[in-house]
């Protein structure tokens, strides 16, 4: 990373935080109990072992709270708190506007997560952002996958 100081930074959540309800834990568990329970009955050990490691994995995940990370928009590249993604990686990007907060949407090549949804927050705005990731990148529009909305909507 350079040593030169960022054009735009900003910090958010790395998610959003949601209040679940104690039966939302009960429910997961039951769901991923259930599904552990009938691999087992079939003679699928290792499905029923995944099942239980997920089931501990995604609830242990849901009762961590968020944490805060900083994304800066540098010369050279983005950084996002620890990892460093260079212009030249970025295929494009799209501001989605329609949700709250808006989101930046980055799709990088060779990257184990190929879409990065990033919101902004506090004094940046759509306009500040997409004017400075123009010169480095094309914008083009793109959406969140069904999947990732549907799982915002169950509450993951």
């Amino acid at each position: 990373m350079s040593d030169t100081p960022p054009a735009l930074s900003w910090e958010t959540l790395e998610y959003e935080e949601k209040d679940r309800h104690p039966d939302w834990i009960w429910y997961a568990g039951l769901i991923f109990g259930i599904g552990a329970a009938l691999a087992f009955f079939y003679h699928d050990l290792f499905f029923g072992i995944f099942l239980v490691i997920a089931g501990i994995a995604v609830i242990g995940f849901a009762l961590r709270p968020p944490r805060y990370i900083t994304i800066a928009l540098g010369e050279k590249g983005i950084s996002v708190d620890e990892e460093y993604i260079l212009y030249e990686r970025v295929r494009q990007f799209w501001i989605d506007e329609t949700s709250k907060p808006d989101k930046l949407l980055l799709l990088v090549k060779g990257s184990f997560v190929p879409m990065l949804a990033l919101p902004l927050h506090g004094e940046v705005t759509a306009e500040t952002v997409r004017d400075l990731l123009k010169t480095h990148t094309q914008e083009i529009e793109m959406h969140e996958s069904f999947a990732t909305k549907l799982f915002e909507r169950f509450g993951f």
